[in-house]
């Protein structure tokens, strides 16, 4: 809904744009603020059952997830989303904990599951909660534990290239901010330099350089961006 109005604001269809943004909001009537986590409801609009470890039984209102992995998933609100979540330290907390219990191998599992993909942007979460070194620390850990140089060198199912493109482009040091949305987040790029050429039916220029001046494993965090 969200993209839906950004498209309808660039094609001057303010009222559609009105719309579609006001859908756009309709993630808040699934939140819980007594759980404080978004809860699936039933089809009269009641809530259901709230399980043990209800945020990481898989399948509980999610397809091949759990709410503790898809509820993150507001990208063109994170104000509102942090808001709902009680502000951003609790957000913080919540997402050292969501990270922390993360294993290292990344495979399958009930936290950062970079095997799937609802997770995605969860890494470059802290960018929007100016905690941009953890962006930058994750990023660099997910890129060297769930990808090998190797035949079946990823964590999980290529899923139409979403796997490839979230290395290519974090190792690069950038990733899309949300769909709908031109802005690019920014993180440690993996890579000493890397050169983007550029479409001019699109872009101006010819290419797009990126460079990492004494890049390293152990030296990864930018100190300034020019």
């Amino acid at each position: 809904d969200w993209c839906i109005s950004q498209l309808a604001t660039a094609m001057g269809k303010d009222e559609d744009a009105k719309v579609y943004a006001q859908k756009s909001q309709v993630y808040r009537n699934i939140f819980d603020k007594e759980k404080g986590w978004f809860r699936p409801r039933k089809a009269d609009g009641s809530w259901q059952d709230w399980p043990e470890n209800a945020r990481t039984t898989e399948w509980y209102g999610c397809v091949e997830s759990n709410p503790y992995q898809q509820g993150w998933f507001v990208p063109h609100d994170i104000e509102g989303m942090v808001e709902l979540m009680g502000g951003r330290k609790a957000v913080l907390a919540d997402l050292y904990n969501f990270f922390d219990k993360t294993p290292d191998d990344l495979l399958w599992n009930d936290y950062y599951n970079h095997a799937n993909e609802p997770v995605h942007f969860v890494p470059f979460l802290f960018n929007k909660l100016n905690e941009p070194w953890n962006t930058q620390k994750w990023s660099r850990y997910i890129c060297k534990n769930a990808y090998r140089n190797e035949v079946e060198g990823i964590v999980g199912n290529e899923d139409a290239g979403q796997m490839s493109a979230w290395y290519v482009l974090t190792a690069s040091g950038i990733h899309p901010s949300c769909p709908g949305d031109t802005r690019l987040e920014i993180t440690s790029p993996v890579f000493d330099r890397v050169d983007f050429k550029l479409d001019r039916d699109y872009a101006r220029g010819e290419k797009f350089t990126i460079i990492a001046h004494d890049n390293s494993p152990a030296n990864i965090y930018i100190q300034k961006a020019v």
